[in-house]
């Protein structure tokens, strides 16, 4: 497992509305779950917040909210659809102003 590796949705009440996760845990944690954000085409749904990680996927854009987060079972996860390493500096500055000081 790997963060931001984005993967096809497989929990069959929110597939519809959300078809990927994106992983967003740090590798050092390992305990059979993975945090993960909850990724919508953004073409249905205006995204005006900071804690949106906006991204392009297979030729469509997709957002995924920092504060729709679950932990899913590492067993739910298939293999990773895309590596969307080039979103580690928008996820640290999403999730430092969720936490603000």
């Amino acid at each position: 497992m790997s963060r931001l590796a984005l993967y096809k949705n497989h929990l069959k009440e929110l597939a519809d509305s959300y078809p990927y996760l994106l992983d967003i845990q740090n590798d050092q944690q390992q305990a059979g779950t993975r945090i993960v954000a909850l990724v919508r085409n953004s073409d249905k749904i205006a995204d005006i917040s900071i804690t949106t990680l906006k991204f392009s996927y297979a030729g469509e854009q997709y957002s995924a909210s920092l504060l729709d987060l679950l932990t899913v079972s590492e067993r739910k996860l298939s293999v990773p659809l895309a590596q969307l390493d080039h979103l580690k500096a928008a996820l640290t500055n999403a999730v430092d102003f969720i936490f603000v000081d």
